[in-house]
């Protein structure tokens, strides 16, 4: 509860700062990230830590995720096709207007209905409403989104995501538009609506049992749509996340990830 109001406190101040001329502060997104987990600290007793000051830990369900020091930047998971991470309900990770969605994965597995970063949905119809997804035997990486009508729009960028390399994948909806953004390449199409929300976990790792085998590295959620230059700048250059230390302090802890 402490973290998530420190987040929310977060929020309120960067909106009362003014713009400060230093590239740090200006790549950064602070108040925006709700959820960011690099995966650099090896995990403890089954939490995965929530580095965005809003209190989103994860915990681990299943055997087979395993640390791995040998990351995209740092340290990263490693899944084995049957474990996940869910990270409970908040206020914070639900989210109906705006959203950004990102993530560093790797595999050498053709692989069908994997959602690499989703949450999901109770009380009928489809069981999700975002998510960003990994398809059609690892050869589709796609941004998935739904209205609470139960309509779904989804945005794919072709490609062979199975050689065992690193790809950079992320999605953003801004309300009118979704985009799906791997590796430099960006689509987008026009779709305007407001997205389905709910109080059902966020997951990362997999979609039902459809479990995710492969590599991740620094998952993130904002709750805006970043622009496309933004985008390739966390692609191209690492982002940035910036945590309130203490309610009524201003210090803060930058976690950087390292530039490609």
């Amino acid at each position: 509860m402490l973290k998530r109001f420190q987040c929310l406190f977060l929020m309120f101040v960067m909106l009362i700062i003014p713009v400060i001329p230093f590239r740090v502060m200006a790549d950064s997104h602070d108040g925006k990230t709700v959820l960011y987990m690099s995966f650099d600290k090896e995990p403890e007793g089954g939490i995965v830590e929530d580095e965005s000051g809003c209190g989103n830990d994860g915990n681990i369900i299943g055997n087979g995720v395993e640390w791995t020091g040998d990351g995209r930047s740092g340290g990263a998971l490693e899944f084995d096709g049957a474990s996940k991470i869910e990270i409970p309900h908040s206020d914070t990770l639900n989210l109906g207007k705006e959203i950004t969605l990102e993530i560093w994965f790797k595999t050498d597995l053709p692989q069908k209905g994997r959602f690499l970063i989703y949450k999901m949905h109770d009380g009928g119809g489809r069981n999700y409403q975002w998510g960003i997804y990994l398809t059609t035997d690892s050869t589709n990486a796609s941004m998935y989104v739904v209205k609470p009508n139960d309509e779904v729009k989804a945005i794919s960028v072709g490609g062979d995501y199975k050689d065992d390399n690193w790809h950079f994948l992320a999605g953003v909806f801004d309300g009118k538009t979704v985009s799906c953004f791997v590796d430099g390449e960006l689509v987008s199409d026009a779709w305007s609506a407001d997205l389905r929300t709910g109080e059902a976990p966020v997951v990362i790792g997999t979609w039902g049992t459809n479990f995710f085998n492969g590599v991740l590295d620094e998952a993130r959620i904002c709750n805006v749509a970043l622009t496309e230059q933004q985008i390739r700048s966390d692609y191209e250059d690492g982002y940035n996340v910036l945590a309130v230390d203490s309610i009524g302090k201003l210090s803060t802890k930058w976690a950087e990830i390292k530039s490609r």
